[in-house]
């Protein structure tokens, strides 16, 4: 049915009157414009769905709203519609919401696990044309008539998905269940407020795609609690017995440096008044000696399977305690390249999704990467100043030239752990390095044995105790 020139309405519009069937919440100025925010990221995720659906399963597992008082006139659907958002707010997921700490980001990417399927399945999808981005200014939905707008336009393709969905209520109900709540759990440890916006998109949803995450997270969630309860060092040395650590614009009479009282009396006057002298002082702030931790892991096909998921959740538990220890951690992939630099400190929530999802099909080529590794420690010894620790997270067949390994330890100190040699560990660059772990197959034979040799490793690399296997 062609809809009357006069009848047509902006997507705005339609979206927005699209509320008027709604089911959940109290369509306040801020629950729609946070509706707008999943709508618009499910628009990047190639999904122009009706608002009223993102509004409403969005609240659902975002635990922000529950089911209206009152039921919208319309077609018998309206009671299915409401059951199946009952049962879908029953499931743990959404009962366990407020622990999740959800961004928008984040519930786009489980609306689009949940509705992808039957948005592709419905017949009807090419009735509800238009996709482009909301506005998300509240002033926009403050006092919105979503009643009058939904009587501007053919309503009849909102009534049809909305039944569809009722017909499709099993995929809905299995796909919600299907959602993986160790990552959700795993993604809350390293939320950041100050990160929002930073996380890629594509890598988000896909590690709820992608088998091989799973793996990591699971291996992740058993280190992680063990290194939770680190303290961050703090930046402040305090020496109230052994002297004075560092000379100070402030500070009291007695700690004023001798040498000033050698200024002639209007000199030294002057010399208070613009609180130019220099005192003792028992503090050092340690700001500039702290070391570059630099996590490098393997990401060549070799490093697939029992090795990737022990690397990669190693990687990540490793990361999260330096960074707690108040350490600046980046990452790195390499195979034959290496890859796009993760600031871990900076940008912790963001690293996760990147790590668990990242995969390459370049091979080998593990000349070329030292090589490049050594020109840029190069350029951060001159730049930086700081001390740089490398952790190589490798297998038994990493091959570079003994030289390039020698020249690499000579801009820092390289902690290798390698892991499931084949056939022993036979690399000739072993003595460059100052120390290396090797994980052998026994070790990962279970799961408490993977999670004792990953703490063991862990402990051992940022405590500098001893550890068995090492070299």
């Amino acid at each position: 049915m062609a809809i009357p020139a006069d009848k047509r309405q902006s997507y705005l519009g339609r979206q927005v009157g699209s509320l008027a069937i709604a089911e959940v919440g109290t369509r306040n100025s801020m629950s729609l414009v946070k509706a707008a925010s999943w709508h618009n990221h499910l628009l990047r995720l190639g999904l122009a769905l009706p608002l009223f659906v993102v509004h409403d399963l969005g609240l659902v597992l975002s635990g922000n709203g529950g089911l209206r008082t009152f039921t919208e006139t319309g077609p018998a659907g309206d009671r299915g519609y409401r059951q199946l958002l009952s049962q879908l707010s029953e499931a743990e997921l959404c009962k366990g919401n407020s622990s999740w700490r959800m961004r928008d980001d984040l519930v786009a990417v489980l609306l689009s696990k949940l509705l992808q399927g039957p948005w592709q399945r419905w017949s009807g999808r090419r009735s509800w044309v238009g996709s482009e981005a909301l506005p998300l200014d509240p002033g926009t939905y403050a006092n919105v008539d979503t009643t009058a707008r939904f009587n501007e336009f053919d309503a009849n393709p909102l009534y049809s998905f909305r039944l569809h969905l009722v017909t499709h209520r099993l995929y809905l109900l299995t796909a919600v269940e299907q959602i993986d709540l160790d990552t959700l759990s795993l993604l809350g440890m390293f939320h950041d407020p100050a990160a929002a916006g930073m996380v890629d998109l594509a890598d988000l949803h896909n590690v709820f795609s992608t088998p091989e995450a799973n793996g990591v997270v699971n291996f992740s969630m058993d280190l992680l609690p063990s290194v939770l309860e680190t303290k961050r060092q703090s930046g402040v040395q305090t020496f109230s017995i052994d002297g004075y650590a560092s000379i100070e614009r402030r500070g009291g009479v007695d700690a004023i440096v001798l040498s000033e009282f050698a200024y002639e009396d209007d000199i030294f006057e002057r010399k208070v008044i613009d609180n130019e002298l220099y005192y003792y002082g028992h503090e050092k702030q340690q700001v500039d000696d702290r070391a570059i931790h630099y996590i490098l892991v393997d990401s060549s096909a070799s490093m697939r399977g029992d090795r990737q998921v022990f690397g990669r959740g190693l990687a990540l538990t490793l990361s999260k305690k330096l960074s707690l220890q108040g350490h600046d951690v980046w990452l790195r992939f390499f195979d034959s390249r290496l890859y796009g630099l993760m600031r871990v400190s900076q940008n912790s929530e963001a690293a996760i999704p990147y790590l668990l999802c990242f995969r390459s099909e370049r091979g080998r080529n593990y000349g070329r990467v030292f090589r490049q590794l050594v020109g840029e420690l190069k350029r951060l010894a001159r730049d930086e100043r700081r001390q740089i620790v490398v952790y190589l997270i490798t297998h038994g067949q990493c091959h570079p030239e003994p030289q390039i390994v020698e020249e690499l330890s000579q801009l820092a100190d390289i902690y290798g752990v390698f892991i499931l040699p084949s056939s022993g560990l036979h690399l000739e660059y072993l003595d460059h390095l100052r120390k290396y772990q090797i994980v052998e197959g026994e070790s990962l034979a279970s799961r408490e044995g993977s999670v004792d040799r990953a703490m063991e490793i862990i402990d051992d690399a940022t405590t500098g105790g001893p550890v068995p296997g090492g070299g």
